[in-house]
Formats: structure tokens, C-alpha cells, sequence
């Protein structure tokens, strides 16, 4: 189906109309004709789903209960989405980040040191990705995020990062990944791909792509983080001696600290911190203690701290 040329006029294109009741921002370039995507680099090295035809539902596998909706008829040439075109790299300090991250499931790339960037940092890895997306749980599917575009049912695809905005964090350094606001028993999970729009998956399709995805909570987030900042910069923590609000306060943690993490236990976090510092230089007069903070909050769960990236080198905190 084509879609009417979407400039401003008296009236918004179908197309102008779906954006913004989806809740993303088409790109300038989405106002004339979508373009052909450039070939990307070494493309040879990162996996795509290339179907000319949609197959035939898949059966169910035995960790899949789930078959998977047939995929859009035509799908597009692997594209891969520019870093300009992905917003909401660090959240806002009031942005609910919900319970986790999704992202690939085999994060093993973004260890490789070669100086050259693997073909699936950033936000380069959705060129891989098949993942349907829905309004509600058990209902049927909108469109598609595959071989990085978004795929709207009955309208042209939209080359993620080029025709349509797309909003990610980066909590791995290196790693674009969508926050997960809520996951329901029965499998279903909404994400939030906007800044003010969200969409329903499941975790069965999560393999449906060139590589498999995951949804990373966040203790398992900051477990895997060296060293953490406050999300509210101006206001100080308890640094306590134990993970408890009842355990006795050892002092504050102010925000121009550099602090290291230890341990997770439940919603705290044992750290050490070396206060005060100017950036990653201690001051004149810094002393440096072991305690335990809360990294969610306890009524709303929200987080309440984010990994500090890239890490001091611990020589000159100390």
C-alpha cells in the first residue's frame, strides 16, 4: 500500500497519524520518499533475517510454547540504524526505566578490543532482530521490528534511526537496549521504544531473529557495572552499615564521589566510596569507607542509581 506524500499541509499524513498515535517521531527524511538504505559496513560480519516470503507460522518449540505470527510479506534489505537517530541515550533522572533491559542475549562482543567496533554495538544489532510487536497482550500484532526497520501493518517500512526516531539507554557501555517496563507471568513484556511510546511483546519471540534477545533485570545490570553515579545529581545518599534502613548511618554519599561496587543484596548495594573527587582526581582531605545504599527505591521501585561509564582507574580515587 502507498502512502500519500506526508508533508505539512492542512491535515496530517496516514502515516503522520500512525506516528503519533504510536508514539515515535518520523525522521526529516521521512517526509519524502523512503530512501534505499545505504550499504552498511562490513555487513558480511553481522546477521540479518532476510525473507523475501512470509513462512508459515513455526511450531511450537519446547521452550517456546508460543507459535510465531507469520512476518510481514516483503521485508527490506538488512539496514543498520545510525547512532544520530537513537535518542534517550542517558535517561532523564525521572524516566521510568521499569524492571530491566532487552537487548541481545550474548553480550560476549562487547569485550572484543581490537579498536575496531563490533558490527553489533550500539544500536546496530536491531539489523538482526525479528521481534512482532502488539497493542495489548494476546492480541494480534501492528508490526514488526526486522532487519531494523519498523514495519507498520499496511504502510511503507520505516528505516529505524533514518525515518523514524527511536529512544534506547545505554547502561553497557557500548550497547543501545530498550527498557523493559513490565513483564506478566503468562510470558507477555512492554518495552518502551519512544520516548512516549511503548509496545507489547512476548518472550517466546525473543529467538525469532539472526540472534536471540533477553531481557537483563537490573540487578543483573549493576552486577556486571564496576562503578555506579547517582541518577539525581544534586541530592546525597545514606551510606549505611548494613543493607537495611534500620542499620546504623555511616555519613553521606555526596554526588562528586566516585564509588565502586562490591555486592547486591535485594534492593541495596554494598559499595566503597572515596568522597570528595573532581571527576576522577581525589581532593585534598577525601576518606574512603565501605557501606551499603539502596539502589531502587522502596515504595515506587524506582532506580535510583546508574553505572558510571567509562570507570575511573581506581589509582586515582584512592
Amino acid at each position: 500500500m502507498s502512502l500519500p506524500h506526508p508533508r505539512f499541509s492542512g491535515h496530517r499524513s496516514p502515516l503522520r497519524r500512525v506516528a503519533l498515535a504510536l508514539g515515535f517521531a518520523l525522521a526529516g527524511v521521512a517526509q519524502g520518499p523512503i530512501a534505499t538504505p545505504a550499504q552498511p559496513p562490513r555487513e558480511a560480519d553481522i546477521p540479518a533475517l532476510v525473507v523475501a516470503q512470509a513462512p508459515s507460522p513455526a511450531q511450537p518449540q519446547p521452550h517456546s510454547p508460543r507459535p510465531q505470527p507469520p512476518l510481514p510479506p516483503t521485508i527490506p534489505e538488512a539496514a543498520v540504524p545510525p547512532r544520530s537517530g537513537i535518542v534517550g541515550i542517558n535517561p532523564a533522572p525521572t524516566a521510568d526505566l521499569g524492571i530491566g533491559l532487552l537487548h541481545p542475549q550474548n553480550l560476549s562482543f562487547l569485550e572484543t578490543t581490537d579498536g575496531d567496533p563490533h558490527p553489533l554495538t550500539y544500536g546496530r544489532w536491531l539489523r538482526s532482530v525479528a521481534l512482532p510487536l502488539y497493542a495489548s497482550p494476546n492480541g494480534d500484532p501492528w508490526g514488526w521490528i526486522v532487519n531494523g526497520w519498523l514495519m507498520i501493518n499496511g504502510y511503507e517500512p520505516l528505516a529505524i534511526g533514518r525515518d523514524a526516531s527511536f529512544s534506547m539507554v545505554e547502561a553497557h557501555p557500548g550497547l543501545y537496549s530498550f527498557p523493559v517496563l513490565e513483564q506478566r507471568p503468562d510470558g507477555w513484556l512492554r518495552f518502551q521504544y519512544t520516548a512516549a511510546g511503548s509496545a507489547w511483546t512476548h518472550r517466546d519471540y525473543l529467538h525469532a531473529g539472526a540472534i536471540p534477545l533477553t531481557i537483563q533485570p537490573w540487578e543483573g545490570v549493576l552486577s556486571s557495572a564496576s562503578h555506579l553515579r547517582f541518577r539525581q545529581h544534586g541530592l546525597s545518599q545514606a551510606l549505611r552499615s548494613g543493607p537495611s534502613t534500620t542499620a546504623s548511618l555511616q555519613s553521606l554519599i555526596v554526588p562528586n564521589s566516585h564509588i565502586r561496587i562490591l555486592a547486591l543484596e535485594e534492593d541495596w548495594v554494598q559499595v566503597e566510596v572515596t568522597q570528595p573527587v573532581q571527576g576522577c582526581t581525589a581532593l585534598p582531605g577525601h576518606r574512603t569507607q565501605t557501606g551499603w545504599l539502596r539502589w531502587r527505591d522502596d515504595e515506587t521501585q524506582a532506580l535510583l542509581v546508574w553505572p558510571a561509564s567509562p570507570p575511573c582507574p581506581a589509582t586515582e580515587a584512592e
